[in-house]
């Protein structure tokens, strides 16, 4: 990445590591906000997953004690939230192309939250596929707590996590929900003790690495795409996904391996 955050240092960190992509938000001062600079920075890690065939799992975390403190659009070289009204929308758009990014590629994303994850930061980790938390971190929807309402897909992501009258609740009043609570109610996979988190997160990636890539891409976009559509759709989609997945390299694998009762080698082909 060329933006840093004034010591020298990248502000996102890219690492690339047995087809596992490590995506860090490195700004710990800040709790790592998403300042303008470092959403571009974000953005550019998130092109590079996609552009990559070699990358067939990504984690997404925060360097220091937070994940991320949420959207701080008055840092850096936007200046968007200063400029008001169309600066805003101007920076908020930007950040939901990031979003959909996210959501809409094959590739199987875990956020790893390491700490504090508010507001947009919350959003952020939602988005991700697979969130695994430290036991002593927590998110929260922070958004009331200073005069502004839900934004980066927190209306639609919630809701369907938790169900209406907890999303509510949770919206109303902004209250941390630390790691095993999140797991709870459904906003989080699985908490954890602070010191496994990256080493689970890593475990999960290298499984999801290893695993039929185009098999999970068409899961991920199935489960996406049946959230707003009726059940109808939802077969039709799978009958589609089905014959063209039943031709890739790794399901002729993945039979021939259960026939002769041994572990399959995917190549994500």
């Amino acid at each position: 990445m060329t933006h840093d955050n004034g010591n020298g240092n990248e502000l996102v960190v890219y690492d690339l590591s047995d087809h596992v992509a490590t995506i860090t938000l490195n700004q710990p001062a800040t709790l790592n906000a998403l300042s303008y600079d470092v959403l571009v920075g974000l953005r550019e890690a998130v092109d590079q997953v996609a552009a990559d065939p070699d990358v067939r799992a990504v984690i997404l975390t925060g360097a220091g004690r937070g994940f991320c403190s949420g959207a701080n659009l008055l840092g850096g070289s936007g200046q968007s939230l200063a400029a008001g009204g169309m600066g805003v929308r101007g920076a908020v758009i930007e950040m939901n192309e990031l979003l959909a990014a996210i959501a809409e590629m094959e590739k199987p994303w875990i956020a790893a939250v390491n700490g504090p994850a508010v507001g947009g930061g919350c959003s952020l980790a939602l988005t991700c596929d697979l969130v695994l938390m430290a036991e002593s971190a927590y998110v929260a929807l922070g958004y009331v707590n200073v005069g502004m309402v839900l934004d980066m897909g927190s209306t639609y992501l919630v809701p369907r996590l938790v169900g209406l009258r907890k999303a509510k609740e949770l919206a109303f009043f902004g209250e941390r929900v630390y790691g095993p609570q999140a797991v709870e109610i459904g906003l989080a996979n699985r908490a954890v003790p602070d010191g496994e988190l990256m080493e689970t997160a890593r475990q999960w990636a290298g499984r999801l690495a290893a695993g039929p890539s185009l098999s999970i891409g068409a899961i991920k976009l199935g489960m996406q795409r049946a959230l707003h559509g009726t059940f109808r759709d939802a077969l039709h989609w799978e009958a589609m996904m089905l014959a063209l997945v039943a031709q890739t390299e790794d399901a002729a694998e993945g039979l021939m391996a259960f026939f002769q009762k041994r572990a399959p080698e995917f190549k994500g082909r």
